[in-house]
């Protein structure tokens, strides 16, 4: 992958574990809309067969809908005490930017990148990143499913002027390698969201690694 010019990186669950802060914030919101609160070891069982969709009975689609964008905009309103970045997380954006790349942080958040800028300070690793981009950026047509960040990956493509065999997309979750490949970029999936590497691959992904560790043996051994 010598040609590569930009890395793309998801937020949480590719570069931060943040399974505790998305239980909390799942609760809530189904608090929200009149449900009940799950227990943890539901919660875990239904994220990694990503049915949390499933069990908002009896939530209509809609309200399904406005259920997730609620959470989205809910998610950066804390950190949780057991948040953390995953290891190698730091050494692998150094790694990035010594080999002269443009580490841009991407998120499915729907905030002010300013919110994704005090976390990075948090947990230490913005002097690493140089742009963040979160879905409040992004034209909502562009979302053709949700939390698809297409039309972000798109728009970084256009604002540094490189094509997508120049750029790699890390991300957790199947959406994000479907959003990875009609924008054309390099996808490469990470286990640490708990999702299958067959699932990761049958939505799109180039390469599953078991996380963000990874990618430096990955970027340094693999050829375009």
């Amino acid at each position: 992958m010598s040609k590569l010019k930009i890395a793309i990186l998801d937020l949480d669950m590719t570069l931060v574990n943040t399974i505790y802060r998305f239980y909390i914030v799942y609760n809530r919101v189904r608090k929200n809309f009149g449900l009940y609160e799950i227990g943890f070891k539901e919660f875990v069982e239904n994220f990694k067969e990503d049915r949390l969709t499933e069990i908002l009975n009896p939530l209509s689609e809609s309200e399904r809908e406005h259920f997730w964008k609620k959470f989205r905009r809910t998610y950066s309103g804390f950190i949780s005490p057991y948040d953390r970045p995953y290891c190698g997380a730091k050494e692998t954006l150094r790694y990035l930017k010594g080999k002269g790349l443009s580490v841009i942080v991407s998120t499915g958040r729907e905030t002010e990148p300013e919110e994704i800028w005090k976390e990075l300070r948090h947990f230490k690793l913005n002097p690493y990143v140089d742009e963040v981009y979160t879905l409040a950026q992004q034209d909502p047509s562009e979302e053709d499913l949700l939390f698809s960040r297409k039309g972000i990956l798109s728009l970084i493509l256009r604002k540094h002027q490189v094509s997508g065999d120049e750029t790699i997309f890390v991300a957790d979750y199947w959406v994000d390698m479907e959003a990875g490949r009609k924008a054309g970029v390099i996808t490469i999936g990470v286990l640490t969201g708990l999702k299958s590497e067959e699932l990761l691959k049958a939505h799109g992904a180039h390469y599953v690694i078991k996380g963000i560790w990874e990618l430096p043996n990955l970027l340094s051994n693999v050829s375009p």
